[in-house]
C-alpha cells in the first residue's frame, strides 16, 4: 500500500509539473473607438428621413481571458469583457441639443486562437483571431419620438454573432508574469433593438481598442 501510494503521489507531482505554466489569466483595459453605424431604412425613432448614422464618442474596453498554452507558439483562450461607448448622434438628432443621452454597452464572449512568434528573450509578439457572440445593450433617454411621455426612455438587448482579430506583444517580468499592449478589432452582424413598439435596426458594430494587458501564468 505504501509503495502504491508513493507511486500515485509521484505520478500526480509529475503531471502537475508538466502542466506548470500552461494555463494563464489575462486582464486588460484601454480605450474603445466605435465606428459609426448606419440606421436601416424605415426603422428607428420616426427619423425623417428614416435613415442616417449613429455616431459614438470614445469609450473604454475592459476584459478578462483564460487560456491554455499547447506549446511555445500556440494557445487558445476564452475572452470576455465589456465595451462601453456613449452616443453623440442618432440620425438627425444631435443628442446634446435635446438634452438627451444614449449609450451602447457590448459584452463579447469569444473563443480565440493565439499564435506567438517564437523569438528568444522576454519580448513576445503575437497575433490572434476568434469567434463567438456579443450582447448589445442600447440604453437611451429623451431621444425625440423614442417613446411616450415627456422624457421617453428606450432600452433593449440584442444578441449577434461576433468575430475578432488582434495583434500585440507581451514582455515577461519573470516566470509567471508579463505586461503587454494589444490592439483588438471586433465586428458583429446587424443589430435589432425593440422597445415601446419601436424597432431600431442598424448595421453591425465595429469597435476597435488599444489596451494594456497583464498576464499571470500558473
Amino acid at each position: 500500500m505504501t509503495t502504491i501510494g508513493a507511486t500515485l503521489l509521484l505520478a500526480a507531482a509529475s503531471g502537475h509539473a508538466q502542466l506548470a505554466d500552461k494555463f494563464y489569466l489575462d486582464v486588460d483595459g484601454g480605450g474603445a473607438f466605435q465606428q459609426s453605424v448606419s440606421i436601416k431604412n424605415n426603422t428607428g425613432f420616426n427619423i425623417s428621413p428614416p435613415s442616417g448614422d449613429i455616431r459614438f464618442n470614445t469609450g473604454f474596453r475592459t476584459g478578462l481571458g483564460a487560456g491554455y498554452n499547447f506549446c511555445e507558439s500556440f494557445a487558445v483562450e476564452l475572452d470576455a469583457g465589456i465595451i462601453h461607448n456613449t452616443i453623440n448622434t442618432v440620425g438627425q438628432y444631435q443628442l446634446s441639443t435635446y438634452n438627451a443621452n444614449a449609450k451602447l454597452d457590448e459584452i463579447p464572449l469569444l473563443l480565440n486562437a493565439i499564435y506567438k512568434f517564437p523569438l528568444k528573450g522576454s519580448f513576445k509578439p503575437y497575433i490572434g483571431a476568434g469567434i463567438g457572440g456579443m450582447a448589445g445593450i442600447f440604453d437611451s433617454s429623451n431621444i425625440p419620438f423614442s417613446g411616450s411621455g415627456a422624457t421617453p426612455t428606450y432600452k433593449d438587448t440584442d444578441y449577434t454573432f461576433a468575430y475578432q482579430a488582434e495583434v500585440g506583444f507581451k514582455y515577461s517580468l519573470g516566470k509567471n508574469m508579463a505586461l503587454g499592449v494589444a490592439y483588438k478589432f471586433i465586428g458583429t452582424t446587424d443589430h435589432s433593438w425593440n422597445d415601446n413598439g419601436i424597432t431600431l435596426k442598424t448595421d453591425g458594430t465595429m469597435p476597435q481598442s488599444i489596451e494594456a494587458t497583464f498576464t499571470w501564468r500558473f
